[in-house]
């Protein structure tokens, strides 16, 4: 008796590991777990601790940050006006390097060559996003105010661009962050380093508040301001120029967003939560403080980014939820240097961090859930790990576990043995070792798994052995084909073939042929064998050599085709395999072809001038059915321009997912619709609709092979489009768009378009009205063909019998009360009266309507 691989290891498991854990936690959890409790309580309130003394370190280095950083950015303003105090001394250089101005950036020619997108250095949309900007730090730009003439300025440009070393090297020298260093003049110039675009062209910064306030000053201002090209607010720092006289020459400023000053990011990224730091101006004792504390910098929150650079900044204030909090941090502040006070800030318990000089503080503000983030990961850790412990030390819960895993280790090897030889005899098989077997026996569902392994592989060697010899066969068949279209003279003939298998019965061909006439002749053949695959195949090929064989020999069609059946009844009798076959010969030069049909499907015969359809018929079985059989030629005459379309059955038998067939009526379609193209053209059009159509991919071979006659002089450009709608359909909508870039892209007349489209619809409604006595739905095919001068229009459908020739006329002369006819029929005189001719007939079940209308004609009387 087999016993399931599964119930053995639950029996086992189940055995050896829930009892000894079970005891182990009833044991140790009373006396572990007020240990834990202490513990981790005490462990968080120390680290509480150790984070809040963080946090005022965090605010002590970040004010001394900041301090060292004004610092700096004072000491390279000064030394940019230095620099440029000495150029602007400096007469204008005769030749140098061409200025980039400021409003041609973004212009490949005339941007900087090392201009690309900076990190740090970006602008904010309309939309509150930020966009990176093109900036260049090989060279600056200018700045010119609208109507300041450049020419004008040349000289003065040229002179700051001496300062250009200089003013790159403090620019390096400056810490990592998105500076602009701007050398502003009374002239209106204005040189920008890193060089970049998107200044608006109204901006002067003579105009501006620090420009006017820092002409009356001779020391460092600082100022906050909208940076025009990025939007953002900046810091500013700016220092006058001046010359030996004490002149007035213009202003030297370093710019700096608020926003990159601090440092929120790196705190929340350190913290992993949401914290917040404010510069803010000291209140002096006495002051009003019911406002809040006034901010000096802080990070630039998203809502507050869309600022416009004609806008003043409008200070902001910090202000708390709690009053008594705040107090006690303004208390604080006054009497310590720097501490942690706890305050309630946009609705949370937070921290506030404090560092102080006696002009400025800075705070540090996080939300308790964050500075407690870590106290509470440690507590958490320490309740796991004496959780751990305390199911590690219960002596029973060891030796229980060891024993389980004894067990199962041991266990475990013994049932992947024989999982460990299956993958070795898979990785075998995969290297075409199909002899490799498992030598190995379990007692359970495991054998099952293992025979089929060993079953695998004598039939992998099969399969691989017919797969090499269906690509063999396969070759085969394809060098059995002709490998180019023929040339004959006064034809255009192409063939093509799709196989649903590797191999299969369809077969088309080219032969030169002698016959009895000794005229060049071409003979065109297309077959189809019963069934599909290899045997098939082989009674291709059979044929194709019988074929092949008899070409030299002067035979007229029915002749060999007659040989050929002898052959191939003897060959296929008993086996049940036929094979039809349509033989089709041509003469070079001529328009008379010869055909003889083997229970193929005649071939479509189409001629585009008269818009006719027609078929090659004749009588005869499929080849291998009657030795003996007697075939008849027949033969005709084709015009210019006639196409001849043969296939096989996989054209017309073709089915879309709902298991609809293509029909021929769709290959007629194709026809018309192609008719105008080459041979070539015309195949690939049929064979491209068919594998569109199927929905569950090809269940059958396919072979097309067209023969167009070369028309006898120059034949007029045709077009045409066909399409079908149903009764149940809004046909107006269906076919008016169609029709009206139908006429659009020939050059048709708006009057020509609306008389097709109102023929169109009243030829329809009269169908759809009167035309059925059932509610199923009814296909209705409608071709307009344009030819020249002579617009032809075809309707189809399978309403009841109905001749609109017949149809009496109205008494449009007589008056109501005195007409002896059915009031209608206008619209049937209305068609009468817009086109040239009507032509009706009913065939195979369907009404079939040609109206013609020469366009180059404006009055239209009917002739039927």
């Amino acid at each position: 008796m087999k016993i399931s691989i599964r119930v053995k290891f639950f029996v086992v498991l189940l055995a050896f590991s829930l009892g000894p854990i079970f005891v182990s936690r009833g044991l140790m959890s009373r006396a572990s777990n007020n240990v834990i409790k202490e513990t981790g309580d005490q462990t968080r309130r120390e680290l509480l601790g150790i984070v809040s003394d963080e946090f005022r370190y965090t605010a002590s280095s970040l004010l001394d940050l900041l301090e060292r950083g004004s610092e700096v950015m004072r000491l390279a303003t000064l030394g940019v006006a230095r620099v440029v105090d000495g150029v602007l001394a400096l007469p204008s250089p005769e030749d140098g390097p061409e200025p980039f101005l400021a409003n041609d950036f973004g212009d490949p020619d005339l941007t900087p060559p090392d201009a690309a997108r900076r990190q740090g250095y970006s602008r904010r949309t309309m939309g509150n996003r930020q966009q990176l900007i093109q900036v260049s730090f090989d060279h600056p730009t200018f700045h010119l105010p609208h109507m300041l003439d450049e020419r004008a300025v040349e000289p003065e440009m040229h002179r700051l661009l001496l300062a250009m070393p200089e003013i790159r090297a403090i620019f390096r020298n400056l810490p990592q962050a998105p500076f602009w260093i701007n050398v502003a003049m009374e002239s209106g110039v204005m040189m920008t380093y890193p060089g970049h675009g998107r200044l608006p062209a109204m901006y002067d910064a003579r105009t501006q508040d620090w420009y006017v306030k820092v002409r009356e000053a001779n020391a460092f201002q600082w100022f906050h301001s909208v940076d025009p090209a990025t939007r953002y607010v900046v810091n500013k720092v700016v220092y006058p120029l001046r010359d030996a006289s004490g002149r007035f020459l213009g202003a030297v400023s370093i710019d700096i967003p608020t926003h990159s000053m601090m440092a929120d990011e790196q705190l929340e990224a350190r913290w992993g939560g949401e914290v917040r730091t404010f510069l803010v101006e000291r209140i002096p004792e006495g002051s009003p403080t019911e406002k809040g504390l006034p901010i000096l910098v802080q990070r630039e929150p998203n809502e507050q980014g869309r600022h416009h650079w004609m806008s003043a900044v409008e200070q902001e204030w910090l202000t708390f939820d709690e009053p008594v909090g705040y107090e006690v941090l303004l208390h604080a502040m006054d009497t310590r240097d720097s501490g942690v006070v706890d305050v309630s800030y946009e609705g949370e318990p937070s921290l506030c961090a404090f560092a102080s000089t006696e002009v400025v503080s800075l705070l540090v503000i996080a939300p308790k859930t964050v500075a407690a983030k870590l106290p509470d990961e440690v507590a958490a850790s320490l309740q796991s790990l004496f959780a751990e412990v305390r199911a590690m030390s219960s002596v029973v819960s060891g030796a229980m576990l060891i024993i389980t895993g004894l067990i199962a280790w041991f266990g475990s090897r013994a049932i992947t043995k024989p999982i460990y030889a299956i993958v070795e005899v898979a990785r075998k098989l995969t290297r075409g070792d199909f002899g490799a077997r498992i030598e190995h026996h379990t007692g359970d569902e495991r054998d099952d798994l293992i025979n089929s392994i060993n079953e695998m592989g004598p039939q992998l060697k099969e399969l691989m052995h017919l797969n090499r010899v269906m690509e063999v066969a396969q070759e085969v068949q394809r060098l059995l084909l002709p490998g180019a279209e023929p040339e004959l003279a006064g034809y255009d003939i192409s063939g093509g073939i799709l196989y649903c298998d590797k191999t299969g019965g369809d077969y088309y061909d080219f032969l030169k042929v002698c016959p009895a006439d000794h005229a060049p002749c071409l003979a065109v053949v297309i077959g189809d064998v019963s069934g599909h695959g290899v045997p098939s195949a082989l009674v291709m090929a059979t044929a194709r050599g019988q074929l092949h064989t008899l070409s030299d020999i002067e035979m007229a069609p029915h002749e060999r085709v007659g040989t050929i059946n002898r052959v191939l009844s003897r060959d296929l009798d008993g086996t049940g395999r036929f094979l039809t076959l349509f033989y089709l010969q041509l003469t070079a030069d001529s328009n008379q072809v010869q055909w003889v049909r083997a229970g193929h499907d005649p071939a479509i015969r189409y001629n585009p001038a008269t818009d006719v359809f027609g078929e090659l018929h004749g009588e005869g079985i499929p080849l291998g059915v009657i030795e003996n059989y007697a075939y008849a030629t027949s033969g005709t005459t084709l015009e210019g321009g006639e196409v001849l379309v043969m296939a096989t059955d996989g054209v017309w038998e073709a089915r879309n997912a709902d298991g609809e067939m293509f029909g021929k009526q769709r290959m007629l379609a194709i026809i018309r619709e192609s008719a105008h193209k080459s041979a070539e053209g015309i195949r690939l059009a049929m064979m491209a609709a068919v594998e569109a159509f199927q929905g569950n991919g090809q269940e059958d071979d396919i072979a097309v092979v067209v023969v167009k006659r070369e028309a006898d002089g120059k034949s007029m450009a045709r077009h045409s489009i066909s399409f079908r709608m149903t009764n149940k359909q809004n046909c107006f909508k269906c076919f008016q768009p169609k029709v009206e870039a139908f006429g659009i892209e020939h050059g048709l007349h708006p009057k020509i378009i609306f008389h097709l489209t109102l023929v169109l619809d009243e030829l329809i409604t009269n169908i759809i009205s009167y035309g059925y006595a059932d509610f199923d739905e009814h296909p209705i095919d409608a071709t307009i063909v344009l030819q020249g001068e002579d617009l032809i229009i075809r309707v189809e459908d399978d309403s009841e019998p109905f001749n609109i020739l017949e149809a009496p006329e109205p008494e449009l002369d007589v008056p109501l009360e005195d007409r002896t006819k059915p009031v209608g029929g206008l619209g049937i005189h209305l068609i009468k009266n817009m086109v040239h001719g009507i032509h009706y007939k009913r065939e195979n079940g369907k009404n079939v309507l040609t109206l013609h209308k020469n366009i180059g004609k404006t009055h239209c009387p009917v002739q039927g």
